[in-house]
């Protein structure tokens, strides 16, 4: 999706106003509306924009903990938006749930989750180092692997849990009414 965007009003009378009732993901289920209905979403390099990143990971964990929850209620509605990175995380929290479990029943899953949270941390770690080395701040190397986590960990989370929501938010239909 495009964040900023910048559109036509004949756009908003083909296919409505950004959804109030996502909370977060609106902009990405309007640019799904846009494409379905045949439009394309452009990209235009020479503008730019300042991000400000949150001031610490429990800010952060806020920030994808919303993104995740909503994203869940986004695909009740477009379901074939999902791409396979974005089930990466909830796959992997629910691997860190189920292997232990299993592992209670067999030993084999205990060394499986044990595996998995080895390369994890790994593949954290080599990106912290990279970035600590690029950037010559060695505040990177942990700061980077936690950043990750927390935004893997509260997105896949959160996700799971907007899925078994029963909160549901209105149609965009309704909300135009």
């Amino acid at each position: 999706t495009v964040p900023f965007g910048a559109f036509k009003r004949e756009l908003t009378d083909k296919i409505g106003f950004f959804d109030e009732t996502l909370l977060t993901n609106e902009d990405y289920e309007f640019n799904t509306r846009i494409r379905q209905s045949g439009g394309r979403i452009w990209l235009d390099p020479q503008i730019r924009s300042v991000y400000y990143a949150r001031k610490n990971l429990k800010e952060l964990a806020q920030q994808y903990w919303r993104y995740g929850f909503w994203k869940a209620h986004m695909l009740r509605r477009y379901p074939e938006t999902l791409r396979f990175r974005q089930a990466l995380p909830p796959l992997f929290v629910l691997s860190l749930v189920l292997l232990p479990l299993l592992g209670l029943l067999y030993r084999l899953f205990w060394a499986l989750f044990l595996a998995e949270l080895m390369l994890y941390g790994i593949v954290l770690l080599s990106v912290g180092i990279q970035l600590a080395i690029k950037n010559k701040d060695f505040l990177l190397v942990p700061g980077v692997p936690l950043a990750i986590a927390t935004m893997h960990l509260s997105w896949g989370a959160s996700f799971m849990v907007g899925l078994f929501s029963r909160s549901k938010p209105k149609k965009y239909q309704e909300c135009r009414e």
